[in-house]
């Protein structure tokens, strides 16, 4: 017998909800599991943003309260109950709407007779991992790498922290003779990307030598053995979070070849100083910085 779904539901300010978005991945991945799938959307007429959490299962309240906790909303008033039985992550997909970032248009499933014949094509739908373009990082992310479609012309090219595979597929479509590696931490996220990779007719690849495509690789730290055939890359995006940006700057900076581009992302405005000082002590250079709302990407070089 299938587990019936449940909701946690309420109101907050916009910035807040983008918050318990991330903290919601961030706890999730600490402790191993997939995130609850979240939406936020805007109310007409209305301060405050709905925001509502579909768990396929009754709620684990240890990570509820963790979430609320960190986010500083324990006085949050919302309410937490079953919902009727249907195909939950279809119906949050229904609540998220195309994203232009750059040359690119991102669009879940629902959306896919909106596709624009001038822009580059990213289908990706709500699912088991972060990045569908809705939030402020991936979008600047993603803004980023258009900046860089008439500058640049990479060999070797690093999504690290992959999530749905978005970066990693934007990448693809720019410079399709790149050999394009996608790697995360969570084995679901991989799976995911490989799942996107299929439905945007993209190519994966499994001579990491020679061939030009994404190759999928599940890994803790730039020190594993998926990304030896590619090193040093000539760009790498990493839309993580500021804290692991910093504690990865030397691993990050020594796998970025000379004359090489960096994106980073996953920060606040608030955390640009921190982040950028780790890298630049590393010999990078700032050469750009996109801002959407509180969040930041910054663009680095190497040399």
């Amino acid at each position: 017998m299938t587990e019936q779904s449940w909701c946690l539901s309420g109101e907050l300010p916009f910035a807040a909800a983008e918050t318990l978005e991330l903290l919601l991945e961030e706890i999730a991945g600490e402790s191993g599991d997939f995130p609850p799938t979240l939406s936020y959307f805007e109310q007409k007429d209305l301060p405050l943003w709905r925001v509502e959490i579909f768990f396929p299962a009754a709620p684990d309240y240890g990570l509820i309260n963790a979430m609320l906790t960190r986010a500083g909303l324990l006085d949050w008033d919302h309410d937490i109950a079953p919902i009727e039985d249907k195909d939950w992550v279809s119906e949050s997909q229904k609540l998220l709407h195309p994203v232009e970032a750059g040359c690119f248009f991102i669009y879940g499933s629902h959306d896919a007779d909106k596709a624009k014949s001038m822009s580059i094509n990213i289908q990706i739908d709500a699912g088991q991992a972060f990045g569908t373009g809705q939030h402020e990082t991936t979008a600047a992310c993603l803004e980023a790498l258009s900046d860089y479609s008439t500058t640049l012309k990479p060999n070797t090219v690093l999504d690290l922290g992959t999530g749905s595979g978005v970066l990693a597929l934007a990448a693809h479509k720019l410079w399709p003779d790149a050999k394009v590696t996608a790697s995360d931490i969570d084995p679901i996220a991989v799976d995911v990307c490989r799942e996107n990779i299929d439905i945007n007719s993209g190519t994966i690849r499994t001579d990491s030598k020679n061939n030009a495509g994404i190759k999928l690789a599940v890994a803790d730290g730039l020190d594993d053995p998926a990304f030896t055939d590619d090193l040093p890359f000539d760009l790498i995006t990493a839309n993580i979070l500021a804290g692991p940006l910093i504690d990865m700057s030397a691993d990050i900076s020594g796998a970025l070849a000379p004359g090489g581009a960096l994106i980073l992302s996953g920060l606040l405005c608030t955390q640009e100083k921190e982040v950028l000082d780790a890298y630049v002590a590393r010999g990078l250079s700032i050469q750009g910085r996109i801002e959407r709302g509180e969040w930041l990407a910054l663009k680095l070089s190497k040399g």
